[in-house]
């Protein structure tokens, strides 16, 4: 059932052929129209202003747009550094987990996210391709602003790094190059004055303890697949990525995945290791929701979060699978379970909150009927009510771009973005931020539509409160959409000469890599400086319907290229052409750049930012951690690295005044600062003190 990454050499070569084509229709869009992102000039910003709160740069400082980040500097042959030399490593994309504690925040990161998901697509998926040829069709689409691997060939993997917040030093605690593991943590907690992480180690599925008040040791206290085990699971596409994490009461709650499928465990005392852990809920027990191969919605994302409300412990599940899918382009929807707690730690009762109604669930998958694109839940609580905030698959689609040529997925997707609900203690659901259906006629509460009223927004992906307030920070597709989005939103006209000179050189690249040849073939040109005149007046003069037309006719043979001779292949560009237009269309109005919201009531939201702090290479805000003097905020960014930002509200909790004064007013109080203005007074406190 599952695609094990191996396949026939004549399936291949028939694969590759596919590809290949898929490969020239993008090539001779990208020739008629100029594939590029857009030009933003560089300002050299380290802060951020909206109204009351400010964000300050903590990563790298010193860089800007489109300069090298990621908390850490790449050295060369795949090792990193701690100490900032000013070259990052580009390959650090996600800051994909963080904590905080004390002045320090415990920051893991994600290695170069697409060139993973395509390894995927590749192996586990059977997509396959050549990875130059795919490497130079990136650089074509993003103008070389995608990141495709180091130039000397090295893989640092991701880190466990600690950022000193106050003198913004950096400590690697784990990484490929200095201990040996190549860390992709989705999620941490604290508990028991201890932080724990949890994801993958070089591919299996563990739980990292790491001890702030012990030098920062770094343990492996539980393992679910094994390396003896790992090639089965291999085989048979199991996600081995895990991110359910929380502490319930007095234990640690964790996420699992075997060859079994998803499990949860539970310790009071994780520190003693493998067999601290006990197991309260099985693939079984979770009613066989949870979705754990590569070829399931999210990638096998199983459960997505655990949370504790009302003394319960609710589970947020992915549950999409090739056998469930409605229908070719969508995938089932989340599920919510809750786990109650008996009087043994060790026993559970499981009921379906959103699910299966056959189950007992209240709510249908996805809460919502009318809601179909939702692959995950994310959930958060905050002023007694359970958020739940939505997030459509964006990976499946993807796929079916690259390997397929179909837009189909994505924008149905981008017509339906994503929305927020809220449950109470009785379970009760309210639409938040939402479109109206027969379910909620009225919308949300909030007053605002789907996606926070931008179609590009298809994630809610981390929720975090801090000094009294919610803050929600969105994934924004468009900026992995620029490709297509510029033939709308107007970024073709301010390409400069040096930005069209470079692109023509990816193209030509390209051409170098990649010899198409056969009925499906499309001839190339060079492009001069009159084709670039003539596709700006063409952009200006004329309207999206009667572009399209003029690139139909161009492909079809009116033009200097050769026309696709089977009726079936024509079909296939046509519909490649419509949907990639209808996508053009979504993007003509999306601002690049993940979005910021916070609210205090839980219902009527400000917005900090839309375009990712200004940088539309920031594309997700992937980590919140909650500090005294400030909100750290850490972002997804796939082109020059992730970065690692400070927000302040004003509000925070000042520095203690160590001097002699500052030590009477703590222990005084207003007493002694009425002293202290009466002697001012008359003159009786001398410079000295004051």
């Amino acid at each position: 059932m599952y695609a094990c990454g191996y396949t026939a050499k004549n399936n291949k070569e028939k694969k590759m052929k596919n590809f290949k084509r898929i490969l020239s229709i993008a090539l001779a869009i990208s020739v008629l129209f100029g594939m590029a992102t857009g030009t933003f000039a560089f300002e050299g910003k380290v802060k951020y202003t909206s109204g009351e709160y400010e964000l300050t740069k903590i990563s790298h400082p010193d860089k800007g747009l489109g300069e090298v980040d990621g908390i850490v500097d790449y050295i060369g042959e795949g090792a990193v550094s701690a100490k900032d030399e000013g070259q990052g490593d580009r390959g650090q994309n996600y800051a994909w987990s963080a904590i905080a504690y004390g002045d320090c925040v415990y920051v893991s990161t994600n290695y170069n996210s697409l060139g993973l998901t395509l390894g995927f697509m590749d192996s586990v998926l059977g997509n396959d391709f050549d990875p130059t040829e795919m490497n130079a069709t990136l650089d074509v689409m993003f103008n070389g602003h995608f990141y495709t691997g180091e130039p000397d060939g090295g893989n640092t993997g991701g880190v466990l790094t600690k950022i000193n917040t106050k003198t913004n030093e950096v400590t690697v605690l784990m990484s490929k190059s200095t201990t040996g593991h190549n860390v992709q943590l989705r999620n941490a907690c604290e508990f028991n004055d201890k932080l724990y992480f949890c994801g993958s180690v070089n591919g299996l599925p563990k739980i990292i303890e790491v001890d702030p008040n012990n030098n920062d040791k770094c343990t492996i206290v539980y393992e679910g697949i094994n390396q003896k085990d790992y090639y089965q699971a291999y085989l048979h596409g199991i996600c081995t990525g895990i991110r359910g994490l929380c502490a319930y009461k007095d234990y640690l709650i964790v996420s699992m995945v075997t060859l079994g499928g998803a499990q949860i465990l539970i310790s009071s005392n994780p520190s003693a290791g493998q067999e601290a852990f006990t197991v309260i809920a099985d693939q079984q027990e979770l009613f066989d929701y949870p979705a754990y191969h590569f070829p399931d919605s999210i990638y096998g994302g199983s459960i997505w979060e655990m949370v504790e409300y009302n003394d319960d412990l609710y589970v947020s599940i992915c549950t999409g699978t090739p056998d469930n899918k409605p229908d070719e382009y969508t995938m089932q929807s989340f599920a919510l379970v809750k786990g109650e707690m008996g009087e043994n730690a060790t026993d559970w009762t499981w009921t379906p909150v959103i699910g299966d109604k056959n189950d007992g669930a209240k709510y249908t998958f996805g809460i919502d009927p009318e809601r179909t694109r939702a692959g995950a839940g994310v959930i958060y609580v905050y002023n007694d009510y359970l958020y739940i905030g939505e997030y459509n698959d964006e990976e499946i689609p993807l796929e079916h771009i690259l390997f397929k040529a179909d837009f189909t997925f994505m924008n149905r997707n981008l017509e339906q973005s994503v929305s927020l609900y809220r449950m109470d203690k009785n379970e009760d659901i309210e639409l938040i931020m939402g479109d109206a259906t027969e379910m909620f006629p009225e919308g949300g509460k909030s007053g605002l539509g789907s996606g926070f009223g931008r179609n590009e927004n298809q994630y809610i992906w981390r929720m975090e409160e801090y000094n009294g307030k919610l803050y929600v920070g969105t994934f924004d597709t468009s900026s992995l959409l620029e490709p297509v989005g510029q033939f709308s939103n107007g970024d073709l006209l301010s390409m400069t000469p040096a930005e069209w000179a470079k692109l023509i050189g990816y193209i030509k690249t390209f051409i170098e890599i990649s010899t198409v040849a056969g009925e499906n073939a499309v001839t190339t040109q060079s492009i001069n400086d009159e084709d670039i005149d003539d596709l700006k007046y063409l952009y200006n003069k004329y309207s999206v319907d009667e572009l399209a037309k003029m690139m139909s006719d161009k492909v079809h043979g009116n033009g200097t290229r050769t026309a696709p001779q089977s009726e079936l292949a024509l079909s296939t560009l046509v519909k490649t052409v419509e949907g990639f237009l209808e996508t053009a269309g979504y993007m003509k109005d999306a601002e690049r750049g993940f979005d910021l919201y916070v609210t205090e009531d839980g219902i009527n939201f400000e917005t900090i930012t839309t375009n990712g702090f200004s940088d539309p290479y920031n594309h997700g805000l992937r980590t919140f951690a909650a500090m005294d003097d400030g909100l750290m905020i850490g972002t997804a960014n796939p082109f020059y690295a992730c970065q690692v930002w400070m927000l302040t509200d004003g509000n925070e909790i000042p520095e203690p005044d160590n001097s002699f004064l500052g030590i009477l007013e703590t222990v005084f109080g207003d007493v002694f600062r009425y002293m202290v203005a009466f002697f001012k007074e008359i003159g009786l406190v001398f410079d000295v003190l004051f």
